[in-house]
């Protein structure tokens, strides 16, 4: 027996719940993002951040923050506004002008993962010999990527015969492979970042020739491929998170690429509607 339900309406009730519930898990993952990130910004940060400094702190919130949003817009591009209303001048360029600014946004985030990166990797070898004389000098121990735990005499003792390293300009300070493990991940973010970049300028091409009736042949099949190279690319990001005990930022990973999936699915249902009305006229 199967399934699937043999109604269409009911098929496209159930593929609308899915999705909608899939971006709803995104608004969660986002949440989470600001917590990670507010715990950290206590540790790496005592004093009011600069806007340069809520940047690199808070990086990963405000890329998934207009990411969110951008999938928003895409949703109502692909799925849920008629191509004569989009069509109209002000909804064209009112569409376009919240996409720019979602794209500046989120290139100004991957910025903040370079700089994030860059925190990481500012290190140098710990003056001190044991790590027990900075007990009650505000010093934290880097456990991994964003997570400290302030030094204690209780805790100050497993640090003990360790090779530690200190992030230049804050009291944090950790063994060398902890550092260059926090260091490694950052570098996923960067890759992980730039790759939707070139996902979502495909997706631009995508609609602006669906919307123009010329999404289809040599151009369908590059974008089908380079699309299929930069998912490729995605999945192993989230492959690297899960094996390096990333937990949270493979979760958010593969409910993106789920996202997407639905965003991916849109595009195809409105090619198909686009050419069955070419074919009825």
């Amino acid at each position: 027996m199967s399934i699937i339900p043999q109604s269409p309406v009911v098929r496209e009730r159930l593929f609308t719940a899915i999705k909608y519930l899939v971006y709803g898990l995104l608004a969660w993952d986002g949440y989470m993002f600001f917590l990670d990130e507010s715990l950290a910004s206590d540790v790496t940060f005592s004093s009011s951040l600069t806007l340069s400094e809520i940047i690199k702190v808070y990086s990963a919130t405000i890329d998934t923050s207009f990411w969110i949003l951008l999938v928003i817009l895409l949703e109502l591009e692909t799925y849920v506004i008629e191509d004569n209303i989009l069509k109209r001048p002000l909804v064209k360029w009112g569409m376009i002008s919240l996409r720019t600014m979602c794209y500046l946004i989120i290139v100004y985030a991957l910025y903040g993962y370079i700089v994030k990166t860059g925190f990481q990797s500012d290190m140098a070898p710990l003056a001190i010999a044991n790590a027990c004389d900075l007990v009650n000098q505000n010093f934290s121990i880097l456990l991994a990527v964003e997570d400290y735990l302030p030094l204690t005499a209780e805790n100050c003792q497993i640090l003990a015969g360790e090779e530690l390293y200190q992030l230049n300009g804050h009291n944090i300070i950790a063994p060398l492979d902890d550092l260059i493990y926090a260091r490694n991940v950052a570098w996923i973010d960067i890759f992980n970042a730039s790759t939707w970049l070139g996902i979502v300028a495909i997706l631009e091409i995508d609609v602006w020739y669906q919307l123009k009736g010329g999404l289809k042949g040599r151009l369908l099949r590059v974008s089908n491929i380079l699309k299929g190279i930069f998912y490729t690319i995605l999945f192993a990001c989230a492959v690297a998170w899960g094996i390096t005990g990333v937990l949270l930022d493979f979760v958010d990973a593969i409910v993106w690429l789920f996202a997407f999936f639905f965003i991916e699915m849109n595009l195809f249902q409105w090619q198909q509607e686009t050419e069955q009305e070419a074919a009825l006229s």
